[in-house]
């Protein structure tokens, strides 16, 4: 007897040499290698086992979580969703799928940039695509800036296309003056 594997053929009080037995596993289990057993010089050949392809919840991520309730076991085929906390992004697919015992691949959540409308105001200076109100953006991105009306780009500035790295960025600077024609 194997755990979770079931005879499914008609058994018999005597096996002749060479007879086979064919198995099969419990819903939720794979079979795995053959499916049947042989009788030689009186005894059975290895009998098969039974992998359970049920998954473990799926696990945690930096920055994010399961949403909904974790069940104990998943059925294959069976799909979790993740999601980002508020400020992270999230780069690959949000649903996972159980295959074989195993998740696909769970999603990254990585800090995003914040472009705050206070240190803009304090640097004087504006994003640089208007009708983007976009603020956030993930690591990696680049972000433009201009110079508010009536300011100029400070010699001391750093550049105007920064890159957000790690959820920081570097802001430009602008100092009030007239753009020289």
């Amino acid at each position: 007897e194997i755990p979770s594997a079931y005879i499914t053929s008609t058994q018999q009080q005597r096996y002749l040499p060479g007879a086979q037995v064919q198995y099969e596993c419990e819903r939720n289990f794979q079979i795995m290698d053959v499916n049947y057993v042989t009788c030689s010089d009186g005894h059975w050949s290895q009998a098969p086992t039974c992998r359970d392809v049920t998954c473990e919840p799926p696990p945690e991520i930096a920055g994010g979580k399961v949403q909904g309730v974790k069940k104990s076991r998943y059925l294959p085929g069976e799909r979790a969703h993740y999601q980002c906390w508020q400020g992270f992004q999230m780069t690959g697919a949000s649903t996972v799928t159980c295959q074989n015992g195993t998740w696909t691949e769970q999603p990254k959540c990585k800090v995003a940039c914040t472009a705050s409308e206070e240190d803009m105001d304090n640097n004087n200076i504006e994003l640089r695509w208007r009708e983007e109100r976009k603020l956030y953006s993930k690591s990696g991105d680049f972000i433009e800036f201009d110079c508010k009306i009536g300011y100029v780009q400070d010699p001391a500035s750093s550049p105007f296309r920064v890159q957000c790295v790690d959820g920081t960025l570097e802001y430009p600077l602008c100092k009030p003056g007239r753009k020289s024609s």
